[in-house]
């Protein structure tokens, strides 16, 4: 009997090439690979999932919908029988932000759709709370079936050892396979690789000093391009934890300079400038294909002559 490589299962041995196992022996730099988008729409939706949550047709009206606004649909795997489901809208604000903004919606499981399509007509909560996404897209990834399902149920036994008011989830591709397992912190909207469950209550509870967790920083979602999160990157390690308390945005000014605007708790406003350049171009491999028939590539990208105005 065969069986399927998804969400509950790991990675056989002897199966090919694993993405994250090669990412990690070549010291892959993960910046630049969160995705950039206005916000986020996550949806409670039933296993099994197909390769790209978009291709169900149940949710093609929702996946127009993310697309014309300029967010990206996670798929969450449904919390127990007979709860209601969660349907959660995460926006940045449009002149920038610290955070991304929340609205959520309980309902039932037949009205999902229904609130996905009204949720962005709804207005921000305001309280604590932190959702954490950790992809177990086994379907997409072997890695990330594997890795990240593993890491997710660990912190699904108990998920006060991020903190208080913290919920763990686990949810479609985000992306990045190849740095599992990944995860995503919300309202803040930081990406990280390569992650483990001491790593998540270090970046969750905002603990210790940064500079070893910068290697693992994928960027912020908000952030306008891939190097306006490279130069987000520099700047936290000068500035720490503090920056995900500041309103900030950035712009690509031409010329492969960027800048990045942060403003801060007294409401100075405060610039940075860098040049971000291409490194080198890295294959992108994916689980089981052998590395010659790779035809992707991505950017390992570089800051320098990094100055504040």
């Amino acid at each position: 009997m065969t069986t399927s490589i998804g969400p509950e299962n790991p990675v056989p041995s002897g199966s090919g090439l694993l993405c994250s196992s090669w990412a990690r022996d070549q010291h892959l730099d993960p910046i630049g690979t969160a995705g950039c988008y206005r916000g986020y729409l996550l949806v409670e939706w039933p296993l099994p999932w197909p390769r790209d949550l978009s291709e169900d047709p149940a949710l093609a009206p929702v996946v127009a919908l993310v697309r014309s606004a300029g967010m990206r649909l996670q798929g969450l795997v449904p919390t127990l029988a007979g709860e209601p489901s969660r349907v959660i809208a995460y926006r940045w604000p449009a002149n920038g932000g610290a955070r991304f903004e929340r609205t959520e919606m309980a309902v039932g499981r037949g009205e999902v759709i229904a609130a996905a399509l009204a949720i962005l007509d709804e207005p921000p909560n305001v309280d604590e709370t932190t959702d954490v996404l950790v992809c177990t897209h086994g379907t997409r990834d072997r890695c990330c079936g594997s890795l990240g399902t593993v890491l997710a149920k660990e912190l699904l036994a108990d998920p006060r050892q991020l903190g208080k008011d913290v919920r763990v989830w686990r949810t479609s591709h985000t992306g990045g396979h190849r740095f599992a397992a990944t995860a995503v912190v919300l309202p803040q909207g930081s990406a990280w690789a390569f992650c483990d469950k001491e790593t998540l209550a270090r970046i969750v509870q905002r603990s210790g000093p940064i500079d070893d967790l910068l290697p693992r920083y994928r960027g912020c979602g908000g952030m306008a391009s891939p190097a306006v999160q490279a130069l987000e990157r520099a700047v936290l390690r000068e500035v720490g934890w503090l920056l995900f308390d500041m309103t900030r945005h950035g712009a690509d000014l031409g010329g492969g300079r960027t800048e990045l605007v942060v403003e801060d708790p007294s409401g100075e406003r405060l610039v940075w400038e860098a040049v971000v350049s291409v490194g080198r171009e890295v294959p992108a491999p994916s689980c089981g294909l052998a590395m010659e028939l790779v035809t992707k590539t991505e950017p390992q990208l570089v800051v320098e002559c990094l100055r504040r105005r």
